[in-house]
């Protein structure tokens, strides 16, 4: 995009650089993933400082080729409520995922609108697992690591709601054993496949199911924004 062309974006991370500089790390809509250099904007006098934290809609625009580009321009979008108590916590673990498993510069436009809703979900603090959990799906498909949560993974059959599952890594679901541990209620892969609500029991399945898939590709580096939330 050229340097006067304004993109929708979230700042995912943001630190000090240098004396007076803030690098960034931005999620935007034209170009996925992306960090860029904003000068002056780390100085106690900038105008833009506030603005550039995570969780604020922009609209921004940049320019370079290299592997930083500099932020040329940037400016709220419109109205917005950030997370609080909880769901701020949850929302740090969203935007880590995102810099954990995504790469730098591929666009994912269906990514950042399932990001966008994911953050006013959390700050209505509407069903914050549920808003966690349909993000985590959505994170998967874009990455090709989608899951068929309606079907056995080998035959095709459908999820029965009163039937007991397991996941298995890069296989998918198949109807439990005998001997088999965590197991996964069909209603529970159900509802969540639709974004249906759910009760404790699903919560807590569907929370540790999504934990081992996330984790498999997250690899042995735990998640900063985990231990802060315990």
């Amino acid at each position: 995009m050229g340097p006067t062309e304004l993109s929708p974006a979230f700042v995912l991370h943001a630190r000090k650089y240098g004396e007076s500089h803030l690098l960034l790390d931005l999620l935007t809509l034209s170009a996925g993933r992306l960090p860029v250099m904003a000068r002056g904007a780390g100085s106690p006098k900038s105008t833009r400082r506030a603005m550039l934290q995570p969780f604020i809609p922009l609209l921004v625009a940049w320019s370079g080729k290299g592997r930083i580009a500099n932020l040329r321009q940037a400016e709220p979008q419109g109205q917005y409520r950030l997370p609080q108590g909880p769901a701020l916590f949850s929302g740090f673990y969203v935007n880590e995922l995102i810099l954990r498993l995504v790469d730098v510069q591929e666009p994912l436009p269906e990514l950042f609108a399932d990001y966008e809703t994911c953050m006013k979900r959390l700050a209505s603090s509407t069903d914050m697992e549920a808003a966690l959990r349909q993000f985590e799906l959505a994170l998967l498909r874009a990455l090709g690591y989608g899951l068929d949560l309606a079907h056995e993974a080998h035959s095709g059959v459908d999820i029965r709601p009163e039937t007991f599952y397991v996941y298995e890594t890069e296989q998918g679901i198949r109807r439990a054993g005998e001997h088999d541990r965590n197991l996964i209620q069909g209603d529970t892969l159900l509802a969540l496949a639709a974004d249906l609500p759910l009760d404790d029991r699903q919560r807590k399945e569907a929370r540790h199911l999504m934990r081992r898939v996330i984790g498999y590709y997250l690899g042995d580096r735990p998640l900063r924004s985990r231990e802060l939330f315990r």
